[in-house]
């Protein structure tokens, strides 16, 4: 007889005898599956209610953050069926199909792909929101924005006078921002020189010109965006900031907003915070050696606080909540004070900063000191105030992650100097400082490997130690439109305080000083390694570091 899902997951010690109790009456109060009750009480994560599933069901599950989907199995299957069926072929292996399924047991959909195809089918239990994410990825949107754009870019170019409230100019702006979600974009910039405006996309961290925007429908773009974003559409010489939601394929997408008067009108910058299509792993994110080693070993500290640096877009916050995911149980009682709240974890009480209310991170970690947390998630230590706060939280039983804008760690530690925190606080709080980057990927699709020059070893003095080196590059191929790079990786550099750091921070030590005392890995270090296992170029590694 097959075991139940509850009864797999007490036998196997991934919930208590409690829980189980617990998650029984609520599924016989609600009527829910066992499974989602478990997720929604955050005894176990949507990813692990998938796997018990497999398992229970004999089907294994697909973890789409460790299995890369392969072209030529997508060339198989019509994108109709992939969406109707809610499904996606992932590669062709020993003769069979893979394919990743909301639904595993749907055998009409097998049997029409097994006839379509001519091969043995091999189902995979996969999350449904991240098949249709990756249908619209590789099949694209049932609707085209790139179209839209063209189509009613047209029509309002047409009328006598373009109105921010008039059908086409509505269309134009709602598909500008649909397609740069499509492109997995993180930011959309709107912006107007003597002649023209622009549409200008930044994908994987690097700025893309779209599409270009004619002054007549310019203003009415960006009065348009300010509707959507509740600024005032009559106020152009002070910025504003604002924000709005976005629904694309059915997934609500926050998206920030803001406008600063320029020469010749005003720049619109909206910053697309897209729920990833699964949270990875710190080895996913490029923690490798000995740096996933400590770090591992420093969140799990009961207390001190550890601080992740680096510059706008550099992947701090998702770094801060691979981190958490680990820790977020209900033995913990985690609080998270963000601006926004980016991702939402289960069971964490996660607060977001309202700073035109007054509601700071001052002011909400002062109040969360009060509501008894084990772990603290600060967005980001803006201030004096904030940082000192911070530190009493982290001296007095509290585990404290935060953010902080310093290019590396060890300068990071003299910010905090500066900032009249005690030396005696910062050496005996602060148990590591995280500096990272994050550099392209070389595209898998069209990567080859090459000799690097004597002019390209001689850049970084590391380089000239490598016996027969190989490195790689993109050629530049249809699915990374020619750029040679899809996606991107963590570069990093972790400190730990150690005694001999900590009494260079209570000497107020130079920062080369301390670097060396941490006997830690570099950023260039570590981008080098990554350079040198193919996974990302020197170039790269040359434009995020220097």
């Amino acid at each position: 007889m097959t075991q139940t899902l509850g009864e797999m997951l007490l036998q196997t010690g991934r919930i208590t005898k409690s829980q189980f109790e617990l998650a029984r009456r609520e599924k016989n109060r609600t009527g829910a599956k066992f499974g989602e009750v478990c997720e929604r009480l955050g005894f176990i994560s949507h990813e692990e209610v998938l796997q018990f599933v497999g398992k229970q069901t004999e089907t294994p599950y697909l973890d789409f953050s460790k299995t890369p989907i392969d072209e030529e199995a997508i060339k198989l299957v019509p994108g109709e069926l992939a969406r109707s069926s809610k499904l996606i072929p992932v590669e062709i292996k020993e003769g069979k199909l893979i394919v990743g399924m909301a639904n595993p047991n749907d055998i009409n959909a097998i049997d029409q792909l097994r006839e379509l195809t001519k091969l043995n089918i091999e189902p995979r239990i996969a999350d449904e929101d991240t098949i249709f994410s990756f249908i619209d990825d590789f099949y694209g949107m049932t609707i085209d924005p790139e179209k839209e754009i063209e189509d009613s870019l047209n029509q309002a170019l047409s009328l006598e006078e373009v109105e921010e409230e008039t059908a086409p100019l509505i269309k134009l702006v709602d598909s500008i921002v649909a397609h740069g979600i499509k492109e997995g974009a993180t930011d959309v910039h709107i912006e107007v020189d003597e002649s023209v405006g622009r549409v200008r996309y930044r994908i994987d961290g690097v700025l893309e010109t779209a599409f270009i925007l004619p002054k007549k429908i310019y203003r009415a773009v960006v009065s348009r965006i300010k509707i959507m974003s509740n600024l005032d559409i009559t106020e152009t010489r002070i910025p504003q900031d604002g924000s709005f939601r976005f629904t694309y394929n059915t997934q609500d997408i926050d998206v920030r907003v803001s406008t600063m008067p320029i020469f010749y009108g005003e720049s619109v910058v909206m910053r697309i915070l897209k729920k990833p299509k699964f949270l990875l792993g710190l080895e996913d994110l490029g923690y490798w050696g000995d740096n996933l080693e400590r770090f591992k070993r420093l969140v799990q500290k009961p207390f001190g606080m550890i601080v992740i640096t680096g510059p706008t877009g550099s992947g701090k916050s998702t770094t801060l909540y691979a981190a958490l995911t680990t820790l977020n149980t209900l033995e913990k009682n985690l609080i998270t004070l963000e601006d926004p709240v980016e991702y939402q974890l289960p069971i964490a009480k996660q607060s977001p900063i309202h700073e035109k209310a007054g509601y700071t991170f001052a002011k909400g970690l002062r109040s969360i000191l009060r509501h008894d947390p084990d772990i603290i998630l600060l967005g980001e230590m803006r201030d004096e105030e904030t940082a000192e706060m911070a530190f009493r939280a982290s001296m007095t039983g509290h585990l404290v992650f935060t953010t902080l804008h310093a290019n590396t760690a060890s300068a990071a530690v003299a910010r905090l100097l500066d900032m009249n925190i005690e030396p005696f606080v910062v050496s005996t709080s602060l148990l590591a400082v995280i500096a990272q980057r994050l550099a392209r990927r070389i595209c898998s699709n069209c990567k080859e490997s090459y000799i690097p020059s004597e002019e390209e070893l001689s850049f970084y003095p590391q380089l000239k130690n490598l016996k027969n080196p190989v490195f790689y590059r993109g050629r530049g191929c249809e699915r990374c439109k020619y750029s040679g790079y899809k996606g991107r990786i963590g570069i990093f550099e972790v400190l730990e305080v150690n005694e001999k750091v900590n009494q260079l921070i209570l000497k107020k030590a130079l920062s080369s000083e301390i670097e060396k005392a941490a006997k830690m890995k570099s950023m260039l270090e570590d981008g080098i390694e990554k350079v040198v296992k193919g996974v990302t170029s020197l170039d790269e590694i040359r434009r995020v570091i220097g």
